[in-house]
């Protein structure tokens, strides 16, 4: 039975490289990320493209990410934050997962530092790419607390990561994706513990995959509600759950 969730939201995915995007019958926002000048503008052609649809809202953001950290992209994405081209800053952050990342992490560093002095200053939210590289975060809750909105994408750490994170006063939100469909422990006990608290939902599309499948689409986006609200210990209501979920991509992303 198709559990009646109120609206959806995405809280990171890659429109470029997705499939055409589902029309759904309730409400529906996301945030895709670019990470380099060509993909960012076949992603606002895109964007535009779905203006017209009723109860959908498709955020920019755009990036250097840790796995190709272009520093030079650093002055284009300081002329789209003063022109108010993007809304938010990412993925930005560390990936120390292979050897050939951990040689490269000197310019991750810069990229970082950059991201991070960016999204303070124009206000605007970041959303976090973190593999083997929590520490590095923790080190910098000081600039982390001056940015509006931290929103750490398919979170990597524990409950107790999660909960020292706010303890340091950053803003932080902490979105989950395909892994709870394949029992990750880690995010499955956050969602648990945190129930509809400072969560998000996600699909990485077409990227997060699960064993056997080649891509992932924008509309699996269902799949990760269904399964976040049955891990639930405090069940609410399909309901309740995608409007408290919804509440928070709104907060998270400084939608009105």
């Amino acid at each position: 039975m198709m559990l009646a969730f109120s609206s959806l939201s995405d809280a990171h995915f890659h429109l470029v490289y997705s499939a055409p995007l589902k029309q759904f019958s309730v409400p529906y926002y996301a945030v895709t990320c670019a990470h380099d000048k060509d993909e960012f503008e076949a992603q606002k052609k895109l964007i535009s493209a779905y203006d017209c649809r009723k109860d959908c809202m498709i955020l920019n953001s755009f990036g250097m990410h840790p796995q190709m950290p272009l520093i030079g992209n650093a002055d284009f994405m300081e002329d789209l934050l003063r022109e108010k081209q993007i809304q938010a800053i990412g993925e930005a952050g560390f990936d120390l997962f292979t050897k050939e990342l951990k040689a490269d992490i000197a310019r991750q560093e810069q990229a970082w530092r950059i991201q991070t002095a960016l999204a303070a200053q124009y206000k605007v939210p970041l959303v976090v790419h973190c593999r083997k590289g929590m520490d590095r975060i923790f080190r910098d809750s000081k600039i982390l607390c001056t940015i509006p909105a931290v929103i750490f994408h398919s979170f990597p750490g524990s409950s107790a990561d999660a909960r020292s994170l706010l303890r340091h006063g950053i803003n932080a939100y902490f979105s989950f994706g395909k892994p709870v469909l394949k029992g990750d422990k880690s995010a499955i006990s956050c969602i648990r513990e945190f129930g509809t608290e400072r969560i998000l939902m996600e699909t990485d599309a077409p990227y997060q995959t699960l064993k056997g499948e080649s891509s992932t689409g924008a509309d699996e986006i269902m799949r990760v509600y269904e399964t976040a609200f049955m891990l639930q210990r405090k069940q609410k209501s399909a309901e309740e759950f995608s409007s408290q979920i919804f509440a928070n991509f709104k907060s998270a992303y400084g939608i009105e």
